[in-house]
């Protein structure tokens, strides 16, 4: 099969170019490293590993992968761990609906602050993606908001500390609310949801 362009994986950022290639009258493919999964082949847990992490060589063939990138020099401390999603939708199998707008250093790092007014440039887009994304704020004060709060305070962050803001439904399914404005089907939300920055 031909296409004009070929997509390579199927998160955020390959499903939005596919759809708007396509929008434009390209004819488009998409590949995706892992399986498109069902609501009930989702791993309860993580600790289910072979459902959750995305390892082939090692019999696992869920969800997360885990990708070490190391320099081409090697020192002590150094490489990053990379999180990423295996399977249609990428990313966002795995990215826990969290969605945060960038903290005031962001716009004002040195690196790029004066090519524009990024929070400007960027406020429309954050809009247009909470709207589309049904972006809430995540009610719930559970033990492991509790704990997380707890860190926080004891790193001298507590002040940090807040509700996440979520991509999900928060209700029974089904239900509909008057908060949610989303065009993307409803989503229950996890058990637990919290953040607090350093």
């Amino acid at each position: 099969m031909r296409y004009d362009v070929l997509v390579i994986g199927s998160g955020f950022g390959g499903s939005v170019t596919a759809l708007r290639l396509a929008e434009k009258g390209y004819s488009v493919g998409v590949l995706e490293a892992g399986r498109r999964f069902a609501d009930d082949e989702f791993p309860q847990t993580s600790w289910r590993a072979r459902r959750f992490l995305w390892a082939p060589r090692l019999g696992c063939y869920g969800i997360q992968r885990l990708t070490v990138l190391r320099p081409a020099v090697r020192r002590s401390g150094s490489g990053v761990l990379v999180l990423s999603g295996a399977g249609v939708g990428g990313g966002s199998l795995v990215y826990a609906n969290t969605l945060y707008e960038p903290l005031p250093a962001f716009y004002t790092d040195p690196q790029w602050r004066d090519i524009t007014d990024w929070r400007d440039e960027l406020a429309r887009h954050y809009d247009q993606a909470k709207r589309m994304l049904g972006v809430t704020t995540y009610p719930l004060d559970t033990g492991a908001d509790r704990a997380m709060r707890a860190v926080a305070e004891r790193m001298g962050v507590g002040h940090t500390f807040h509700p996440t803001p979520v991509g999900v439904h928060i209700g029974r399914p089904g239900e509909r609310t008057t908060t949610r404005t989303s065009v993307a089907p409803a989503r229950n939300a996890p058990a637990a949801c919290t953040a607090a920055r350093a």
